[in-house]
């Protein structure tokens, strides 16, 4: 998640975290959700791997 949807805004941060959560039967507390999107959204987006 950190590597995929860092600097996202938090909601779709959110979102992508429910989405993952709730395919395991995990339902999500709204409040550690909030900050857990919010912290990752903060982050810089990683630049493009470019080696190949």
């Amino acid at each position: 998640m950190t590597q995929t949807h860092r600097g996202q805004t938090e909601d779709q941060v959110k979102q992508a975290l429910q989405d993952q959560l709730r395919v395991f039967g995990v339902v999500p507390n709204a409040k550690q959700m909030a900050i857990y999107a919010a912290a990752i959204s903060s982050l810089p987006q990683l630049p493009p791997n470019t080696k190949r």
